[in-house]
This record gives structure tokens, sequence and C-alpha cells, in this order.
């Protein structure tokens, strides 16, 4: 189980966007790449001095992350992420399988040759982040493998709709060393870059949504295991 509290991220300066949906944003990067961790604690205090600001703006960013289902609201003005459970997995999993692999399918229906050495230096990248044991590192850019590959799919609100899921997801995912991911990721990514190049959608659906099963099966068994500290803690 997680501890109540833990570091948060190290959140961007705001850009020229109104200040509750850059907190918005940089909250919800965070969620989708794992760098909250199940169970954990926060609250409006914490997180405004954080991100330099009053509460105002963390509040009304939080509470759409609450109806997002990202966080909890708890009592006392304090939220807290959803803890890591075998079935909030298996409710989120097939909803994953469904509609990135459909992302996939869409963005390979003709040859994109520059695409595929886009996710191959991502790929690259990703595997050196594993002798280091840099899980954060790996689940950004594996965030970015899998994004930089569905914005291609040519339909916003599917992309959506995915980035909701990854916002619930990606805690799961912090439970995990990069290096018990990068055991099937490795491959399935080959599989899926090779569909990208030569334009074989129903290839590129197959290799992405193994990645994600194969990974998915990784976590499992960590919270079948009652082992669902953050892989930071755990490294070394």
């Amino acid at each position: 189980m997680a501890p109540p509290s833990a570091p948060l991220p190290a959140f961007r300066q705001r850009q020229v966007i109104s200040e509750p949906d850059h907190v918005y944003n940089e909250l919800k990067q965070s969620f989708m790449i794992g760098e909250f961790e199940p169970g954990q604690r926060l609250t409006l205090p914490e997180l405004a001095a954080a991100f330099g600001t009053s509460q105002m703006p963390v509040r009304e960013a939080t509470s759409r992350l609450v109806v997002a289902r990202a966080i909890e609201a708890m009592p006392r003005r304090s939220m807290r992420v959803p803890q890591a459970t075998v079935e909030r997995m298996n409710a989120l999993l097939p909803l994953r399988l469904h509609l990135e692999g459909e992302a996939a399918r869409l963005a390979a229906r003709r040859p994109d040759p520059e695409l595929a050495r886009t996710l191959a230096h991502i790929d690259e990248e990703m595997r050196a982040t594993v002798p280091r044991q840099d899980t954060k590192t790996y689940l950004r850019l594996n965030q970015k493998f899998h994004f930089d590959l569905y914005n291609q799919c040519g339909n916003d609100d599917l992309v959506d709709l995915i980035e909701l899921l990854w916002m619930r997801y990606g805690p799961l995912m912090s439970i995990v060393r990069s290096g018990v991911l990068s055991r099937t990721g490795a491959v399935r990514h080959a599989e899926a870059i090779e569909a990208i190049r030569r334009g074989n959608p129903e290839a590129a659906r197959t290799a992405i949504c193994a990645d994600i099963a194969e990974a998915a099966d990784a976590i499992r068994a960590r919270i079948s295991a009652g082992d669902a500290a953050p892989a930071q803690t755990r490294a070394g």
C-alpha cells in the first residue's frame, strides 16, 4: 500500500492559458504517466504550494479530476488516488484494449515511414532507461510512444477517451519496474512500428493490444501479491 503522502511531481511553469487550465493539464499529464501512486493522499494546500498559486485554481482543477474519476474526494478537503485493485484493473483494461486497438488500426491504414522512424527513436530512448531503473522516464516515453501513434488515427474524440482512461490507469503502471514492462514492450513496440511502416492496420491493432495486455499481466501480479508500493521506492 502506498504511503499517505509522497513527493509531488515537478510541475512546469504556467504558459499562456488560464491558471485552472494549466493546473489541470499538468495534473492530468502526471496522472497519465504514473507520477502519482495508488492510495496517495493530496490536499489543496500542498498542491497550491507546488504550483505556486492560490487554492482556487487547484480546487477547480481537482474538481475536474474527481469528475473524471482520476482521484477520489475525501473528508476535510483532501483527495486520494484510487487504490490499486484487480477489480479496478479488470474494469479499465477491456476499455483500453478496445479503444487503443482501434486507434492503432486507424493510424496504420496507410504506410507511414516517418511516423515509424519517430516511434523507433522513442523506443530506443525507452530501452536506454531500463539499466538505470528510471521508471518515471520510461513511463513518460511510453506515453509519448502511444499517443504519437494514436494522434495519427484521425479521430480526436477517440484520443480524448483514451486520455481519460490513461488518467485512471496511470497510477497502476507506477507499481512495476521499467525492466518488467520492457521485456514484452520492446517486442510489441517493434511489431507496431513495423505495422506502421508497412501500413498494416490489423497488425498494428494486434501489437498494441498485446503490449497493453502483457503489461497488465505484470501489474496484476504485483497487485495480487499485495505489493502495490511504487516501483521507485523498491528500486535498488
